[in-house]
């Protein structure tokens, strides 16, 4: 080593050029390094969407979902099934072990769609297959809004002109469209009329759809050309259509004459409100991999260039944009490490008193920060939250070996008149190699295994490792080969002294306080063992969670309404609810949406998706807080819901069921699956028994005062008629149920029969009743002619009853079996009285199982494996198995810090917080390698135990106290920073336990070294 060393001594213009091109790599890795405010997860998860037009949520789930679950069992990593069956759809979610490829996972599921698909029932559109987002949140919304008022032009223009724009910009994924108006032709028929020319409503349109085609009549030859021969039935316009004359089986039928043609909004089947009004939005989600920043400046440039252009038809509004957070976020972690440094410079020029040195010791930042992002970049890492982070916490490890290097050179050459050799240089700087190596593997080493972590953890903090490693190498290498190379050509006569006279003083009380703590240091064990014990328990006390989350940028509103409420009446709700909220002063933008459209996969396959919810985003005024505004939405949602929805204008609005004011997920818990409520589960063999033993759930939890904390998920019913054909009377004429049904659907939701093209757009017809000569009721659907087989007409009451009854409006499923999901509050009561209730019924269990509880034990057996690193890196350093155990006494003395800073900086016991005490007892051990390698060459010199202790102390008080000041000071901006909560308590739990356990290291540890240097001695 001192050869190498010697060789880097003699060339000191090669290490500068190293240094340079270090730096100038890192320049443009940073200008390369896609920005992201988490690393990306691929989350293996697959969501497999059916489609059945008309069918209640009872017949889907016994008709298409349980079939399907059926054939889903058997595909490998396959580890939890959940179904959702509502009407019209079923929605089944699968959960593959982490690390299964998401692409992988969605081709084992097309094989089994593929499989199970021929046996479903007619009718059915094939299972539609998508992989988990890697993100469930838009990254813009644009809203449109007609200057007309006329919402079908607002839905065109976003649909039709500005979503093919916007997909043109690189880095756009999906785009998907919400509310407006689509506007139909409607052909409402005489039904009666009908009946009397013999004609029954799925006939007629039948009849219409093949009288209004375009139907390929096959080629003809005109000598050597070949011509395709079109019978154009397909009308030019609504005129044209209604002038039609269609041959019927008694006459000639003129279409006029069937029933009123009138053009209308069709149904919605989305709504989006923006500030008390109705719009279009259109949402943008971000490509994997693509870069926000830039894909924000693009989205900001293509509507500046769209609003010159339709600004005399619309209003196109930015209403939402991630980018803006994402660069406050990024650039508070920037200026938390900026400080850091800047703090760990002053701290270096104040002790070190030399500038040159403080300079070398102060130049280890920017190279090792260079180092890291140069890592990063080669590794294919993105820059974000948690690689800054990582960048952030190194900047007060990697000057540690600098600051001993440089303190050992001034030593022994500060004073000196002329230039040391080369060779002298080199014998110093290596007689440190072995406690420098050790004090930086017990640091990395702790590091290391995250990257390996199962699950989340990995993907999580694998970018915080990588970072934090290769600084720490890289700060290794610049203080053990390249200071003494620029320490040797910097060289002048200083005559400044090292140490200032107050640090001297500092000194003076250190040897003053240690000797009576050597001469009786059971009484201080004592001490340091009840500290320890004590911030032990502070630590565990804190809230536990996996995550915790980052500061959140608006506040969610969710209104839930009545199953089967129509997107119509939401809609108007909507606009009067979201006017009245955008008139609050704290309140800068209000805009929400409900239902979702066909294309919007990714949003019905949350398990939780209701079409009936309407979720309104409210943004506070710049500067106002999120969590201040909360209880003047409170107030305002209650005064609008139980004041104006009964009187005034407004007082024919749906009444909402249920509301809620809160913060939105946290994104990496949205990411993660994690909730803020404890999710059972209580399974039956049908769905009646898991009602009759969700009734009995809350019965228990009523007979403990805990009804309220009580929700029920997938719970609720819906109005519904049912047709029972009579078999008998129906056989006898000759109709058959599915006549009856198809009756019905054209009666009640309509064919559409042709496609006009209306100025360039196209316009669909529907065929369907008269809603105001056939209102939904039982009674007048008794009424409506049905025709038979001998060509009469037969009310349909006469074929069978009609029933009106409550079904349910959602069905839910795990793992093949029929439940009910119950959300509980994470407090201790309710916790306690459901983990009681989950002993005693084998029905009633867990069903979110949180990825905090999923790897907890991963977590404690990375710590075990931490301390088992530690050990086996020193035990290998020193050849001992007894010195290891010694010098990790540190790490106990850390908890009596760790703690209390958690609690002082209101931080919990998070995923974050454990790696960061894991790396805590990396860091406090190198107190221990520092005073146990100067005692042991004092030793070597001939001083006694006593002596070679107690003076080796003296000297490596300072090292010690400089280079834990300097952590502690890159450490405290990341603390206080008020954003990225996982390195926030990751830095506190440092910052605090390295605090005590210096203080007590320095303290404890000299008497243990005599009484294993005397036992060494002895042996």
């Amino acid at each position: 080593m001192k050869g190498l060393i010697v060789f880097f001594i003699r060339r000191p213009v090669t290490v500068i050029m190293t240094i340079s091109a270090v730096g100038i790599a890192a320049v443009f890795a940073f200008t390369v390094l896609p920005l992201d405010r988490l690393p990306e997860l691929s989350v293996p998860m697959v969501t497999v969407e059916t489609v059945y037009p008309g069918m209640a949520a009872e017949d889907i789930r016994s008709l298409v979902t349980i079939p399907v679950e059926d054939a889903f069992s058997s595909v490998k990593g396959l580890v939890r099934i959940q179904s959702v069956s509502r009407d019209n759809s079923s929605l089944i979610s699968l959960d593959f072990r982490w690390g299964t490829d998401p692409v992988t996972a969605c081709a084992l599921v097309r094989e089994a769609v593929d499989a199970v698909y021929p046996s479903l029932p007619q009718g059915v559109c094939k299972p539609s297959i998508s992989p988990g987002d890697h993100d469930p949140r838009p990254h813009a919304v644009i809203a449109v809004r007609s200057l007309s008022d006329d919402r079908s032009i607002a839905r065109r223009l976003a649909d039709y002109e500005i979503r093919s724009r916007l997909r043109r910009i690189d880095g756009v994924g999906s785009i998907h469209l919400a509310g407006g108006e689509v506007k139909e032709g409607r052909l409402y028929l005489d039904i009666p009329r009908l009946a009397a020319l013999g004609l029954s409503p799925s006939e007629f349109a039948r009849l219409l759809a093949g009288e209004t085609s375009d139907i390929p009549a096959g080629n003809a030859a005109e000598g050597s050309t070949e011509l395709v021969v079109v019978s154009s039935g397909k009308p030019g316009s609504m005129e044209e259509l209604a002038r039609l004359v269609l041959p019927s089986p008694s006459a000639p039928l003129d279409i006029g004459n069937t029933g009123k043609i009138s053009v209308e909004a069709g149904r919605k089947k989305s709504i989006f409100v923006y500030d008390g009004k109705e719009a279009a939005a259109l949402e943008i989600y971000r490509r994997p991999g693509a870069d926000p920043i830039s894909l924000s400046k693009e989205i900001r440039k293509a509507l500046r260039e769209m609003d010159t252009l339709f600004s005399h038809n619309a209003e196109i509004v930015l209403i939402r944009d991630s980018a803006p957070f994402l660069v406050k976020s990024m650039i508070s972690l920037a200026v938390s490490a900026v400080l850091g440094a800047a703090a760990v410079i002053g701290v270096l020029m104040v002790f070190i008193r030399r500038f040159r040195s403080g300079l070398l010791a102060a130049l280890s930042i920017p190279v090792s920060a260079s180092a890291g992002i140069g890592i990063l970049a080669v590794t294919g890492r993105s820059l974000n939250s948690m690689s800054l982070g990582g960048l952030a916490l190194g900047i007060g490890l990697v000057s540690d070996i600098a600051v001993i290097m440089l303190d050992l050179l001034n030593r022994h050459f500060g004073n000196f008149a002329e230039k040391p050799s080369p060779g002298e240089i080199g014998e110093r700087a290596a007689s440190i190699t072995g406690s420098g190596i050790a004090s930086t593997v017990t640091t990395a080493v702790v590091f290391i295994p995250v990257i390996f972590l199962p699950g989340p953890l990995g993907s999580l903090f694998g970018d915080t490792a990588i970072a934090l490693v290769s600084s720490i190498a890289a700060g290794w290498l610049y203080a053990q080969f390249c200071i003494p190379s620029l320490y040797r050509y910097t060289f002048t006569c200083e005559t400044v002294s090292g140490i200032s006279p107050w640090f001297r003083d500092i000194e003076y009380s250190y040897r003053k306080l240690l000797k009576p703590v050597m001469r009786n240091p059971r009484k201080w064990y004592l001490i340091a063992g009840l500290a320890s014990v004590l911030g032990a328990l502070i630590l565990l006390m804190r809230p536990a969670a996996f995550v915790s989350p980052d500061s959140a940028e608006e506040i969610l509103v969710s209104v839930d309404f009545r199953p089967g409420t129509i997107p119509e009446s939401i809609a108007a709700f909507g606009e009067a609810f979201s006017g009245r909220i955008s008139g609050l002063t704290c309140i800068k933008t209000v805009y929400g949406r409900a239902g979702a459209e066909d294309d919007e996969t990714g949003r019905k396959a949350d398990m939780n998706y209701r079409r009936e919810e309407l979720i309104i985003h409210c943004i506070p005024e710049k500067g106002i807080k999120p969590e201040k505004t909360i209880p003047v939405l409170q107030n305002a949602v209650k005064d609008f819901i139980f004041n104006d929805c009964y009187t005034g204008d407004i007082s024919l609005l749906p009444y909402p069921e249920n509301f809620s004011v809160y913060l939105p997920k946290d994104r990496t818990s949205e990411l993660l699956g994690l909730s803020s409520v404890l999710t059972y589960a209580v399974r039956g063999k049908d769905r009646e028994e898991s009602r009759e033993r969700s009734g009995l759930i809350v019965k228990k939890f009523r007979d403990e005062n805990y009804t309220g904390t009580v929700k029920l998920r997938h719970w609720g019913t819906r109005p519904e008629l049912r047709l029972f054909p009579n078999r008998e009377t129906a056989a006898y004429f000759g109709v058959s149920a599915a006549d009856m049904a198809q009756t019905l659907y054209v009666i009640n939701e309509g064919f559409v029969t042709t496609n006009l093209e209306i100025e360039g757009r196209p316009l669909d017809v529907r065929v369907m009743g008269d809603p105001a000569s056939w209102n939904i009721t039982g009674e007048s659907l008794e009424n409506i002619p049905v025709k038979t087989a001998g060509g009469k007409t037969i009310f349909l009451g006469s074929l069978g009853r009609i029933e009106r009854r409550e079904a349910d409006a959602v069905l839910a499923r795990l793992d093949r079996g029929d439940v009910i999901y119950m959300d509980l509050p994470h407090e201790k009561p309710v916790m306690k009285a459901a983990g009681k209730l989950s002993d005693t019924f084998a029905w009633f269990f867990r069903a979110d199982e949180s990825a905090f509880g999923r790897y907890r034990n991963a977590l404690l057996l990375y710590v075990v494996l931490a301390l088992v690193l530690i050990y086996m890196t020193m035990g290998a350093q020193f050849e001992s198995f007894l010195l290891p155990l010694i010098l990790m006494l540190s790490i106990p003395f850390s908890l009596a810090g760790a703690g209390p800073a958690l609690l002082l900086f209101n931080s919990r016991l998070d995923s974050g917080a454990v790696l960061g005490l894991s790396a805590l007892f990396g860091l406090v051990v190198n107190n221990g390698l520092i005073l146990f390698e100067i005692s042991e060459e004092r030793i070597r010199c001939g001083y006694s135990p006593v002596l070679a202790v107690y003076g080796g102390a003296s000297i490596r008080m300072r090292p010690v106290l400089v280079t834990a000041l300097t952590t502690i000071f890159a450490l405290l901006p990341v603390a206080l920073n008020p954003l990225g909560s996982a390195q926030k308590s990751m830095a506190a739990a440092m910052l605090g336990g390295l605090t005590v356990s210096t203080v007590l290291s320095l303290f404890i540890l000299p008497p243990v070294f005599v009484r294993f240097f005397r036992w060494s001695k002895n042996r």
